[in-house]
């Protein structure tokens, strides 16, 4: 069986351009396997196969795998090995991949490059009620970011921002060496479970994450201070004395929740612009 290895006998190198640390230790294999708690009928999108470590276990575990890879290497490779199988690899980049076209629901496993993890992330969310749940590789300062909460010096917009569409979960670490070539820094694995709807609604949400992006970018100023930058200062003065907010908080004391208020305040404090 191949383990870790391009399935052909040319000569590979990983790609920096594309983030490709491939994952190379069983054990850990197994972990996310066990984790995802697939199901014999289940179908799973897989975002970066690679090497397909995780596609052969996959495919052996459920009814069917779609599997979407970028590299112009691999992405044939997998093609000739998975010919005939439950398995359909597409040579595709994640990002601009007709998600619409989807059948529904699809569990979603994916080994994230971190410099397209946030846009691959908003891909998923955006196509949320075709992807139940959605397991994830990242580097683990950014899978903190993720799973962060108020008060906390991870907490920020990307909080915010994911944990308004899901539920959250840090499932476990994964050290450099489980990879190859190696990060110079620690991964994790994470869940998100999608909400149907999310527990606090915005009337507006993309007023809501404007609000929530302009007091992050300016996290040492108190709310008085960054919200003025929205609503003036006198509006924000009467915005925090309405909901009983210390006007001297910073942005990462307020949770999620706080936030979706501040944005369905009356229209009339609300500035047209």
């Amino acid at each position: 069986m191949n383990k870790g290895r391009p399935p052909s006998s040319e000569v590979f190198f990983p790609k920096k351009s594309l983030g490709q640390n491939f994952l190379i230790n069983p054990r850990i294999r197994q972990r996310i396997i066990e984790a995802c708690e697939l199901q014999p009928d289940d179908v799973v999108l897989e975002i970066g196969p690679g090497m397909g470590v995780l596609t052969r276990p996959l495919s052996a575990a459920v009814k069917h795998v779609l599997a979407i890879e970028k590299d112009n290497f691999l992405a044939p490779q997998l093609e000739k090995e998975f010919a005939g199988t439950n398995v359909t690899v597409e040579h595709a980049d994640v990002l601009k991949y007709p998600f619409e076209q989807l059948s529904a629901p699809m569990k979603v496993v994916g080994n994230l490059p971190y410099n397209i993890a946030t846009p691959i992330i908003e891909k998923v969310l955006a196509f949320r009620r075709k992807f139940p749940v959605f397991y994830l590789t990242v580097q683990l300062e950014y899978g903190n970011r993720i799973v962060a909460k108020p008060g906390s010096k991870d907490y920020g917009s990307l909080s915010c921002f994911v944990q308004y569409y899901a539920q959250t979960e840090k499932l476990f670490k994964i050290p450099p060496s489980a990879f190859s070539p190696a990060p110079k820094v620690n991964s994790c694995f994470l869940s998100l479970r999608m909400r149907l709807e999310p527990a606090a609604k915005a009337r507006d949400e993309e007023f809501l994450f404007k609000l929530i992006r302009t007091c992050f970018s300016q996290r040492r100023k108190t709310l008085k201070n960054s919200l003025a930058v929205i609503y003036g200062k006198g509006e924000t003065e009467e915005l925090l004395r309405k909901f009983d907010i210390d006007p001297m908080l910073r942005a990462e004391d307020l949770s999620l929740e706080d936030y979706v208020r501040l944005a369905n305040q009356d229209v009339s404090i609300k500035p047209e612009a």
